[in-house]
């Protein structure tokens, strides 16, 4: 039987800032958060690896819309659950705001310092599940191990 997917995706950064800055601690809340409000089953977490951007975090962002929340606490996360998963609005104080301005930037892709980097070593950014070896490899991760121990000589 084919599971449905999921109505949104949590990609919750777990690099080592974020993790000094209590995203696993977050994480805990975000999914008791969804379980009491009975969304457990619509929206996935997954831990990603580091996003780029250590200063904000705990970050998390959320898919399909790839909204950008940074700077959360676990005391944040029920308004988060209520206001954006539950009401459908997005958060705006939860979002970056750039030194000097007002306005939230929702989107990592928007933050001036992101976007017109190509991104050589965080390319699977918020594509895998940094707990999920499978994830890693379908996106080639391993290749050039796997091509140095079958076709290249010492």
């Amino acid at each position: 039987m084919k599971k449905k997917p999921f109505r949104m995706y949590i990609k919750l950064c777990g690099g080592s800032a974020c993790v000094s800055n209590h995203s696993f601690e977050v994480k805990k809340v975000l999914e008791a958060e969804l379980k009491k409000q009975g969304l457990d089953n619509e929206i996935h977490i997954e831990t990603t690896g580091c996003n780029g951007f250590c200063d904000t975090g705990p970050l998390l962002i959320v898919k399909p819309d790839n909204i950008y929340y940074n700077h959360l606490k676990p005391e944040d996360i029920p308004y988060l659950v209520e206001e954006h998963f539950l009401k459908g609005r997005p958060v705006k104080k939860f979002m970056f705001i750039p030194p000097a301005e007002d306005d939230a930037i929702p989107k990592l892709s928007e933050v001036d310092f992101f976007k017109n980097q190509m991104l050589i070593a965080l390319r699977n950014r918020g594509l895998i599940d940094a707990e999920k070896i499978d994830d890693y490899i379908a996106r080639d991760g391993y290749l050039a191990l796997t091509k140095a121990l079958t076709e290249m000589s010492p």
